[in-house]
């Protein structure tokens, strides 16, 4: 009985358990929303309350992420937790990768049915999904190695559209198969590359970096060399945001090596 007390007053001691409850409370409403909304959304006569509640979803969603806190050791020396503590855990993570596959499904399904309410969906959500790149690539180690998979993924996506624009023509002509048929070869180099890294990468520190990156570049496969217009102002972003937290994080230790 005592043993009891003695783990209930210890978790009602820690404020964490509560912000727990509530962020998975919270995650579990976002998800279930948000995939009520997008099988709303692929109903025509409903686009506009299926964009309201993918939105609404999406915002339990991010405030999920935003309040699991991150788990500090307790140590009474800083120095010491600094040098030997592992990087901490990106909570925007799960975010990138759900909004990567959300926002390649959403595109691909426009693409193919040429539903214009669909386009603007995907408009409204990709700034979720650029806040949750820019926040894992420029604020997490590893750009490099997380970049190199995504540009090989997305150039050979581009690769794969200028051939089936050659060999097809003017997409104006095309029939249904053929949308689908490039749709589905737009993620193959994804899928082929995620397989190599799963099974020939053997650094174990690596291959969650090449993963990360694989995924991100779904959403530029499907849109092919069109995405050019979607990655620029998304590479200039994330090379604004790198050099904020670089000069930030600069000025900062100055005045310690002072």
């Amino acid at each position: 009985m005592s043993r009891f007390i003695r783990r209930y007053m210890a978790i009602k001691d820690n404020p964490q358990w509560l912000k727990k409850s509530i962020a998975i409370f919270s995650g579990l409403v976002g998800i279930t929303i948000l995939v009520q909304g997008i099988v709303i959304a692929l109903h025509p006569n409903d686009v506009e309350l299926g964009i309201m509640v993918i939105v609404l979803g999406l915002l339990f969603s991010f405030g999920a992420w935003r309040l699991w806190p991150l788990s500090k050791p307790d140590d009474t020396h800083p120095s010491t937790r600094q040098k030997h503590a592992p990087p901490a855990k990106d909570r925007f993570q799960p975010l990138l990768v759900g909004m990567s596959i959300v926002m390649t499904i959403i595109w691909a399904q426009m693409f193919t049915t040429g539903d214009d309410d669909l386009f603007w969906l995907w408009v409204i959500i990709s700034p979720i999904y650029l806040i949750s790149l820019g926040h894992n690539f420029s604020l997490h180690g590893g750009i490099i190695r997380k970049t190199i998979p995504l540009a090989i993924s997305y150039a050979s996506a581009c690769i794969i559209w200028l051939f089936f624009m050659e060999i097809h023509g003017d997409p104006w002509g095309w029939s249904d198969s053929k949308f689908s048929t490039l749709m589905i070869l737009s993620i193959l180099p994804p899928l082929i590359i995620f397989a190599w890294n799963e099974e020939f990468t053997k650094d174990s520190e690596i291959r969650p970096l090449h993963r990360i990156g694989i995924i991100s570049s779904l959403p530029f496969c499907v849109t092919g060399y069109f995405g050019l217009i979607f990655l620029i102002p998304t590479i200039v972003i994330l090379s604004l945001v790198r050099l904020f937290f670089y000069y930030r994080q600069k000025k900062t230790f100055e005045p310690i090596s002072e």
